[in-house]
């Protein structure tokens, strides 16, 4: 038996791959960009299975009768329509593979506004070698308090990394029950959001975008912020009171940002966070990574075939045809 996997708005720059990486018996057809409505809903009535890169009209799932299974490509699934998608009875997964690469990109991006680096890059592009360079606006990282405002498994990563590599103290926020091996192991003791905005020295944000977690970062917790704190948000734009950040960093109030999500995407080429010194910003690619292509491609497969055997694919986000019998299955994240 072949079974069709229809692949909705390809991430191009490794589509090929992933449809050569097939097992036998599985046909994959691939959308481009652009596709019209109503031949998308032609190739989805057939599908056994859809792989979607990008939002989806309605219409397309509903006419996906036949699917057993839905595989986003992404970590954030906000743009899926979760309730239609449970009626169809459809089981849905996110990608859980990027939470390496974001995490060594939160911490680059740490680093970067400790250690000054655009400005020492600047420095020598103006012909200069150490002049104008204040020593008291570099920093370490070495002893630092690190807030982490989620501790999912991008915040445990960052935890580990800046803790056991740079002796960082490490504390946290999460809104979820953390159960305390886990908050042992990173290690990383538990706070209120406001004792981690006032006492952490960089507040690492990493929560997704949820009906909680919209303007979690508001002008009253960056008031708490010492001035001396940085802010590295590589969660969602929308957690971050972007307005609010501007407003801090403009008057002096923190010392910087590190930002790789914004409000809207893409960020406007006017925004006053690229005019700024002590903003370094990049185009949300915090997950970006020839390693983390290669899980993304394996993970596809390894979820499609979970289906076929009965078992429950990783990153599951809703509870349609879940198998009762079944456990959620461990997720495909390395963990230290």
């Amino acid at each position: 038996m072949t079974y069709k996997v229809l692949f909705i708005n390809p991430l191009r720059d490794y589509i090929d791959r992933l449809v050569a990486a097939a097992p036998d018996g599985f046909r994959v057809t691939v959308m481009p960009p652009g596709t019209d409505v109503e031949d998308l809903c032609r190739e989805a009535a057939d599908a056994d299975f859809l792989i979607s890169g990008v939002e989806v009209p309605e219409a397309v799932f509903r006419a996906a009768s036949k699917a057993k299974f839905i595989q986003y490509m992404s970590s954030g699934y906000g743009q899926l329509p979760l309730g239609v998608l449970d009626d169809l009875g459809v089981p849905v997964a996110q990608m859980k593979t990027h939470s390496i690469s974001v995490a060594e990109h939160a911490v680059t991006l740490v680093l970067t506004l400790l250690r000054r680096i655009p400005a020492s890059v600047q420095l020598m592009r103006d012909g200069k070698w150490r002049e104008d360079l204040d020593e008291t606006s570099y920093s370490e990282l070495y002893g630092k308090t690190v807030g982490i405002v989620g501790l999912g498994n991008i915040g445990r990563w960052i935890g580990k990394v800046v803790h056991h590599g740079f002796g960082a103290e490490v504390v946290f926020y999460d809104n979820a029950e953390i159960p305390l091996t886990v908050s042992e192991l990173v290690p990383a003791r538990p706070v209120s959001l406001d004792e981690l905005m006032r006492t952490s020295d960089i507040v690492c944000v990493c929560v997704p975008m949820n009906a909680g977690s919209e303007g979690l970062i508001g002008r009253g917790e960056l008031a708490l912020m010492k001035q001396t704190g940085v802010l590295v948000n590589v969660g969602r734009g929308e957690v971050v009171d972007e307005r609010a950040l501007i407003e801090s960093l403009r008057e002096g109030r923190i010392a910087g940002a590190g930002l790789d999500v914004y409000d809207r995407e893409p960020l406007d080429a006017a925004s006053e966070l690229l005019e700024m010194d002590q903003v370094v910003c990049t185009p949300h690619m915090a997950g970006v990574g020839w390693e983390n292509v290669q899980r993304r491609i394996a993970t596809v497969w390894q979820n499609i075939e979970a289906v076929l055997r009965g078992d429950v694919p990783t990153g599951v986000v809703t509870q349609a045809k879940r198998p009762a019998s079944l456990e959620p299955a461990a997720s495909q994240d390395i963990l230290l």
